[in-house]
């Protein structure tokens, strides 16, 4: 169940430069989030309520059909088929339908998303730009997404996973430049965006809700060109590593190390953001980005719990730049309250301080 806010929140962050992860992310939370033995089928409805800094406060809907398994296919995974919709007090919204599904005994999985969304959100332009990070400009996104990939088990592996991904947008924007300045006229834009390529995976966690021990890695390349159907020729490069520690029967450290980066020219949605706490998403981003995490989660209660972290993070055209430029600070914790007694998934509300900004956020399932 997991897969909710990120089904929910996809349209969203992809406007924000993040879809292409969260359909990654769409597949690790689905792949074992129904996992339970069933003979049949069954539906969840489930309203969730949002709150974070890009998109506003507002409300998730999701009708969800968690499949029964395949006689004779114990080890896949219960395929997942979703509808979900969401709106926002920015009088931003968006819908979309998943599918994810595996088979040949967990050897072969997939996953597909399709989404409409309109969206009033905030430029704070590229690189370290104190004038725009101080004074953003209102503008609005309409996005299409389309966005299946496939994988398979590496043979002879027991976590290691390969495939390939597709991921097609087509957008139109409006940039509300009277908001800068008075006599400015509005901009508007249309951009598709097309890309292709592979992605592999190593998943050793104990469990994809709130996992205590292992490890949870991936590297993805996108070759975004007019022959896959966008009008934008560039190169993206993803790779985080998440590892996390047991200490005692009910504390658990996690660390993860994540960097994007970008060749050619994208457009300024899809340029690597820094992914942290305590500022709006898309507040910083350029051609490379490097952030390191580390959250300390504790549980007091049977269903209930506490966390605290702190992240830092770089960013600039090249490495030499991220080097020299200023490092981003984010720290701060949250409450966590486990939706189910059967499935560890929390809902929580953290209070995340950075070196700019501070962000009060409502989330479901853990950040990392």
């Amino acid at each position: 169940m997991a897969i909710l806010m990120v089904l929910l929140v996809l349209l969203s962050d992809k406007v924000l430069g993040g879809a292409e992860t969260a359909v990654v992310d769409i597949v690790e939370e689905a792949q074992e989030g129904s996992a339970t033995s069933s003979s049949k089928g069954n539906f969840v409805a489930v309203p969730i309520p949002f709150s974070n800094p890009t998109i506003g406060t507002g409300v998730n809907a999701a009708l969800l059909y968690l499949h029964s398994k395949r006689p004779g296919d114990d080890r896949s995974p219960n395929a997942t088929s979703g509808l979900g919709v969401m709106y926002s007090d920015t009088d931003s919204w968006g819908a979309g339908v998943f599918h994810d599904d595996a088979w040949g005994n967990d050897r072969f999985r997939f996953t597909g998303f399709a989404g409409y969304g309109e969206f009033n959100l905030k430029y704070y332009g590229v690189g370290d730009n104190p004038i725009l990070a101080r004074n953003p400009i209102d503008y609005g996104f309409k996005i299409s997404v389309i966005a299946p990939q496939f994988q398979v088990r590496i043979p002879g592996t027991d976590h290691w996973f390969a495939g390939i991904h597709y991921l097609y947008l087509d957008s139109d924007s409006v940039f509300q430049l009277s908001e800068f300045l008075p006599w400015l006229p509005e901009i508007r834009g249309r951009i598709r965006t097309a890309g292709i390529g592979p992605a592999a995976s190593y998943d050793s966690r104990d469990n994809k809700y709130y996992p205590t021990r292992g490890q949870n890695a991936q590297i993805k390349w996108t070759d975004y060109a007019q022959q896959w159907g966008g009008d934008f020729d560039y190169r993206k490069l993803l790779m985080f590593v998440n590892h996390y520690q047991p200490v005692g029967n009910s504390t658990v450290v996690a660390l993860r190390a994540r960097t994007e980066t970008v060749s050619g020219s994208a457009p300024f949605f899809d340029l690597p953001y820094l992914d942290m706490r305590g500022f709006a998403r898309g507040r910083y981003r350029d051609d490379l980005t490097l952030s390191l995490h580390t959250e300390v989660r504790h549980k007091f209660l049977p269903r209930w719990g506490a966390v605290a972290f702190v992240e830092a993070g770089w960013f600039g055209d090249d490495l030499h730049d991220i080097t020299s430029n200023k490092t981003i600070l984010s720290y701060g914790g949250g409450i966590r309250w486990q939706l189910t007694e059967e499935q560890p998934l929390n809902i929580g509300l953290d209070l995340a301080v950075s070196s700019d900004d501070y962000t009060v956020l409502v989330q479901v399932g853990e950040k990392f």
